[in-house]
């Protein structure tokens, strides 16, 4: 009896033990930077928040108090090192060798598998190889005319639903137009989500499952995936799951089909007509090692890119919307340009080359991602030691790069809370003190189609509709963010208690989203 007691009493001591002895390396190492205090077992797993909201706003007061330097976390004995060196980053990024993801990427895998985003080594290499025609200048041309028409699509979905000024969730309406645009130009599928919003699940898969991977990776316990599956987030996390999956695999079916009854759209005539396939046309008949890819292969790849292709564009686009209603000089600066750059016949679709020739336009989504990235964070993992400048990032720590602290740094952007889109054009910032898209070989190779389809939206929006707050009250007077972020704990505080219930509450689930949406009002233009 009294064994037993003192065994259950014990226990903890002699995990203590075991995990100390076991990383007593990485712990030496890793404290060499600076960082919060720790507890036993804990580290700083109490201190980082109960939800993504508060986990974000933790990271940020952490940045102010170690002077917007790199600094360490734990998750229990998950050892993480924040890379705010630009310095730093820099070879990171660049690195070669340095590309395996950080292992809360290992939670994606039952549902994405290992695609372009979550593998490694030969693989990725390969992949990344295979894929990159598909993105190609002349095949983007070709999705520009189906993105102009998927948003006239939304365009007057917007009209039906914002009548009588009313007060609409610009961000949960955009997640149909994304989830459209995806399916209608990579996947070479139409599922007309804008107009069967009703039926379409996925878009609520799509969150549930980004938050509970989100909420997973700051609990070292939950992160572990037996304890998970003890859980009543993993009933969930399960049901949402084959919803995805159900979803996907339907969305390959369509487009073999298509192939097979001689429906697919098919591009001859130049050299490049083997570049402008699909997306999904490019996995249908590529090859790897001299073999066609298998079906958890073109499964893998697709999943990855219905979620990249179309959660980041719907963190672009409404954010971007959300800045329109709080900046009408802003606003008023985009109308002109389109009546310039489009005439009398501001109606119309924008042509390729007329959405390129709109500069302040490029400004204005280069400084919404600079306040507002689509991608917060992104994370690497060190398979071994790594001297980067002095600095000893030991293995087996994840390194997470806050893409958006840069732009609130003010050694790089002067009064970062300002919305200043000539900014880019009086001072370049370096390459890699403004990163939305990443940088180095695992950039993200769908920017140039993300941007073209943030472009082509907002455009078309204003010039269709004069985008207003939800309340007039909220116009910016001094041309300033409402926005806590990047501010030190006193002004944080102090934003938080002035806030108004229509300020967006940032939420960083894999990507950069509001909780509580992004509301707006729009008024037909004349």
């Amino acid at each position: 009896m009294w064994f037993i007691l003192y065994a259950i009493l014990a226990l903890p001591l002699l995990v203590w033990m075991y995990f100390e002895v076991k990383f007593a390396h990485k712990k030496r190492m890793l404290n060499k930077l600076r960082g919060p205090s720790t507890l036993p077992l804990l580290g700083n797993a109490h201190q980082i928040g109960k939800n993504p909201t508060e986990m974000l706003n933790k990271l940020f007061e952490w940045w102010h108090k170690y002077d917007k330097d790199n600094f360490r976390i734990w998750a229990s004995y998950y050892g993480n090192i924040i890379v705010c060196n630009p310095k730093h980053l820099e070879v990171i990024l660049s690195s070669n060798t340095l590309i395996q993801k950080s292992d809360i990427y290992d939670m994606l895998h039952p549902w994405l598998g290992e695609g372009l985003l979550t593998s490694k080594g030969s693989k990725w290499h390969k992949h990344r190889k295979m894929i990159t025609p598909a993105f190609h200048f002349n095949i983007l041309q070709d999705f520009h005319q189906v993105m102009n028409e998927t948003s006239t699509t939304f365009i007057n979905q917007l009209k039906k639903i914002s009548a009588g000024d009313n007060i609409i969730d610009f961000q949960n309406e955009t997640h149909y137009l994304t989830l459209d645009v995806i399916c209608n130009t990579a996947m070479g599928v139409n599922i007309n989500a804008i107009e069967k919003r009703d039926t379409v699940n996925v878009v609520k898969a799509f969150k549930d499952i980004c938050y509970n991977i989100n909420m997973r990776a700051y609990d070292p316990l939950m992160r572990t995936n037996w304890i998970h599956r003890l859980t009543g987030s993993y009933v969930e996390f399960s049901k949402t799951l084959k919803i995805l999956q159900d979803f996907t695999n339907e969305i390959i079916e369509k487009r073999i089909e298509a192939h097979r009854t001689g429906t697919a759209k098919k591009i001859e005539g130049d050299e490049f007509s083997r570049k402008k396939m699909a997306f999904l046309d490019t996995l249908l008949s590529s090859t790897i090692d001299g073999r066609p890819l298998n079906q958890q292969e073109i499964y893998e790849e697709v999943s990855t890119f219905m979620f990249e292709g179309h959660d980041t564009t719907t963190s672009g686009v409404g954010f971007a919307a959300y800045i329109l209603s709080r900046f009408p000089e802003e606003q008023r600066k985009l109308y002109e340009e389109q009546r310039t750059v489009m005439g009398n016949q501001m109606h119309r679709d924008a042509t390729f080359q007329e959405i390129a020739e709109m500069k302040y336009l490029d400004l204005f989504i280069k400084e919404a991602q600079r306040v507002y990235p689509s991608v917060p964070f992104i994370g690497r993992y060190t398979d071994k030691d790594y001297d980067i400048h002095g600095t000893i990032m030991p293995k087996g720590v994840t390194l997470n790069l806050p893409l958006i602290m840069l732009g609130y740094d003010d050694r790089t952007f002067k009064e970062p809370h300002r919305f200043y889109p000539e900014r880019f054009e009086l001072q370049k910032p370096g390459p890699f003190d403004y990163i939305p898209f990443s940088a180095g070989p695992r950039n993200c190779i769908g920017q140039k189609f993300a941007l073209l389809e943030i472009k082509t939206v907002i455009s078309k929006l204003v010039r269709t509709f004069e985008v207003l707050p939800a309340v007039d009250e909220l116009v910016s007077k001094d041309g300033y963010l409402n926005t806590y972020l990047g501010l030190p704990k006193a002004e944080q505080e102090m934003k938080e208690s002035q806030g108004h219930k229509y300020d967006p509450i940032l939420s960083a689930v894999l990507t950069l989203k509001s909780d509580n949406g992004l509301h707006l009002r729009l008024r037909e233009r004349k």
